[in-house]
């Protein structure tokens, strides 16, 4: 479980699609992890497979190959970076499993005084009943609040500090995101229509 909260950026440095697809991920000395652990990179629960001197390799299912915005990377892109949540710590942003439901689109970015409003483009018509206006998202990993909810399109404001701690600063138009739509509106939808 995590909450969207960034806790650092690393770097992708390949990914190895063998018959058991690899990623590899620069992300310095992650306080704690140990094999086995889960960590969320860009926003989708991978597992730690092998670590060695700040380089970390996980496994990547089909599922997760299809759903994400990996296969898309360039060696030095970069990556956020979440360790899962403990008893101890602050839910600063809003749960999140890690469970990606799939990418969108780079529609247009506006730079406003305050904050810089990014605008995305979905496919898929069912994820409107999740997207509600001031209701949550998760973007390459990121906890984000919904500013615009439209027919085949929703907004977020992103505020200078997520900017700034963030890959979302190198995202262009027509680049592809992880999403994760929020997981209680998921939950609450699913026991609303049974």
């Amino acid at each position: 479980m995590f909450t969207g909260i960034v806790l650092k950026m690393g770097t992708f440095v390949s990914l190895e699609r063998k018959s058991a697809p690899t990623l590899t991920v620069d992300a310095g000395e992650l306080e704690r992890v140990k094999l086995g652990d889960s960590v969320a990179v860009n926003g989708s629960c991978l597992t730690v497979v092998k670590m060695d001197r700040g380089r970390y390799k996980f496994n990547l299912s089909p599922e997760t190959l299809r759903l994400s915005n990996f296969g898309d990377l360039t060696r030095g892109s970069y990556l956020n970076i979440e360790l899962p949540l403990t008893l101890q710590d602050f839910l600063g942003g809003h749960l999140v499993s890690g469970h990606l439901d799939g990418v969108v689109r780079v529609r247009a970015i506006t730079k406003g005084a305050g904050s810089t409003k990014f605008s995305f483009v979905y496919r898929d018509r069912q994820w409107k009943r999740y997207l509600i206006h001031k209701g949550s998202v998760t973007l390459n990993g990121v906890s984000l609040t919904l500013s615009e909810v439209a027919g085949s399109y929703f907004s977020v404001e992103i505020i200078p500090h997520t900017l700034a701690n963030t890959n979302l600063k190198y995202l262009k138009v027509g680049e592809r995101v992880n999403l994760e739509l929020d997981m209680m509106g998921k939950y609450l939808y699913g026991l609303a229509n049974r």
